[in-house]
């Protein structure tokens, strides 16, 4: 027995073209009715598997050609084989007999002859492998000598597609919403009839080849990785893996949208697509702390800010960073004020103490860091004397060169009071007049339904009569001595009368200190007022008395002469 080769064979001795003979046998032996037998399926005869059988993978088929009837034209010398139906290929063929060759160069048709084209039972075996699904139909028919049919049978063989396999995907990945367009590659892609990307059916999907399907993703349930799959008659591909990303988070409100510039205040973050969540951050610098509370809210603690003005605020999760939204920082302000005791516009006198207070209160809704206010008392240090008694319910105060500073921190509806005093003392322009300002501008501003400023007039107070002091060592002041009235046209004007009253003063012992007597008070008309002159001493009394009792004297001697 030998093995046929499937490539052409030489025409076999003495063979002529079928035509010939078929015309032959027709008009000169009249046979062809009786060339094919009643029973012409004998022979040939195939064999061979009905299925199913799997793709890609040889099955064999026999055709036996016995040979057998006793009328030569009625046995077989040439045989034509082709397959139909599911695709599929002869890829070797085997004869019984050394006198039978085989030629299947075309893969899915050939034929069988014996060289010498005599009749010999031959059996011949072919290897059919199938590349599709479906049924692949193996079919065989005989002739004679004279190429006239004698027989034919057939054998039908249902093939197994092939299991389609996805080898890759571009790109393997895209958004939660789907609608990407994903290639596929493969392998048995043909008459694939659907394509899933886990759960979901791609929305649309095209086979380009049996290696390639061109497909748009659906919208993904959750973000993942999903298998994607492929359908065909031979089966669901092996998977390949799509990975759903996460969609990235985006921020669309803030609740509140502004804060102090010291932090600290719960900020409500609203948007989408926040779940899992792994940092919040204000500008550069993370929140303090936040809470997840949906996919659409977050709760977060603002950090302090660096500078006041608007930031970023992001939301970091495993889809990315959201799409910023604006949050204000606000640095606090602060307005001051000013009174006065006794109040501003009143009138003050030398030695009236003023005190002055001014208020500084945080404003809005951030601490102050820093505030200051200052009062210029130049226009006060003229006309009174500074008491050196500046006090501060908080912060630094002090008076320095006619001017007060006040500096400190305010809390949040926090406030502070400066007090300060003067003395007047009438020396300059006779107004008092200060206003509190701020070198701060942009946070401190006066409160206007307030005053910042202060005035008062100074006017000199009356000097009362000073009241004598006594002293261990002075001379009492005697009682001034009145003017004599003349009586008669006999005395002498000008000339003081003795007073019946007045007597010489004792001299004071050695310790005792005399007794100061009080100035004597104006007296009628055509008395001697006192004039303050130096009191006079004890021993010009003393004279004053010696010269009174002579005139005295003299004036006794003269009534008597008179008389």
């Amino acid at each position: 027995m030998s093995r046929s080769p499937l490539a052409a064979t030489s025409a076999r001795p003495g063979r002529r073209a079928p035509a010939a003979l078929l015309a032959t046998a027709v008009t000169t032996f009249g046979l062809l009715a009786g060339a094919s037998p009643a029973h012409a399926d004998s022979v040939v005869q195939i064999a061979g598997p009905a299925g199913p059988v799997p793709a890609n993978t040889g099955y064999t088929v026999t055709l036996d050609v016995p040979n057998t009837n006793p009328n030569s034209r009625a046995n077989s010398t040439y045989l034509k084989i082709a397959l139909s139906g599911a695709a599929a290929t002869v890829t070797s063929a085997t004869t019984s007999s050394n006198f039978w060759s085989c030629d299947f160069t075309a893969g899915s048709s050939g034929e069988c002859w014996h060289l010498a084209n005599l009749v010999a039972p031959v059996s011949i075996t072919l290897t059919v492998v199938p590349t599709a699904g479906g049924t692949v139909t193996t079919g065989v028919d005989a002739f004679n000598d004279a190429l006239q049919p004698v027989g034919k049978d057939s054998l039908s063989t249902r093939v197994q597609a092939p299991a389609p396999v996805v080898t890759g995907l571009a790109p393997g990945h895209g958004p939660l919403a789907g609608g990407s367009t994903v290639v596929l590659t493969g392998t048995n892609l043909t008459g694939a009839s659907a394509v899933n990307f886990g759960a979901a059916a791609a929305t649309s999907f095209t086979v380009d080849s049996d290696t390639q399907i061109t497909a748009t993703a659906p919208a993904g349930s959750t973000a993942g990785a999903v298998d994607v799959t492929v359908t065909t008659p031979g089966g669901t591909a092996a998977a390949a893996k799509y990975t759903y990303d996460t969609p990235a988070p985006v921020v669309t409100g803030l609740a509140p949208d502004h804060g102090p510039l010291t932090g600290g205040n719960a900020v409500v973050l609203t948007g989408t697509n926040l779940t899992g969540t792994s940092a919040v951050n204000f500008g550069a610098a993370a929140a303090t702390s936040f809470t997840v509370d949906s996919d659409t809210q977050i709760t977060a603690t603002a950090p302090a800010g660096s500078t006041a003005g608007a930031v970023d605020v992001t939301v970091t999760t495993p889809g990315g960073t959201a799409a910023a939204a604006k949050y204000t920082y606000e640095e606090g302000s602060y307005v001051f004020s000013k009174t006065a005791d006794p109040a501003s516009g009143s009138t003050v006198k030398t030695g009236d103490k003023v005190t002055y207070t001014v208020t500084v209160a945080q404003k809005g809704t951030g601490e102050v860091k820093g505030a200051t206010v200052t009062d210029d008392l130049s226009k006060v240090l003229d006309d009174a004397a500074y008491n050196d008694d500046v006090k501060a319910t908080s912060g630094t105060a002090e008076v320095k060169d006619g001017k007060l500073t006040w500096t400190g921190d305010l809390p949040q509806g926090g406030s502070a009071t400066v007090t300060y005093s003067v003395t007047v003392n009438g020396n300059g322009d006779k107004q008092l007049d200060s206003a509190v300002t701020t070198p701060d501008t942009k946070r401190g501003t006066c409160d206007t339904e307030k005053a910042c400023a202060t005035d008062h007039t100074a006017t000199v107070a009356s000097t009362p009569s000073p009241t004598p002091t006594s002293t261990a060592t002075s001379t009492p002041t005697p009682t001034p001595i009145p003017t004599a009235t003349p009586t008669d046209a006999g005395q002498t004007p000008g000339i003081p009368a003795p007073s019946a009253s007045t007597t010489a003063p004792a001299a004071p012992g050695p310790s005792a200190s005399p007794a100061p007597v009080a100035p004597v008070a104006a007296q009628a008309s055509g008395a001697l007022a006192s004039t303050g002159s130096t009191a006079l001493t004890t021993t010009a009394v003393s004279g004053a008395l010696l010269i009174l009792g002579g005139l005295s004297v003299a004036f006794s001697r003269r009534r008597r002469r008179l008389g």
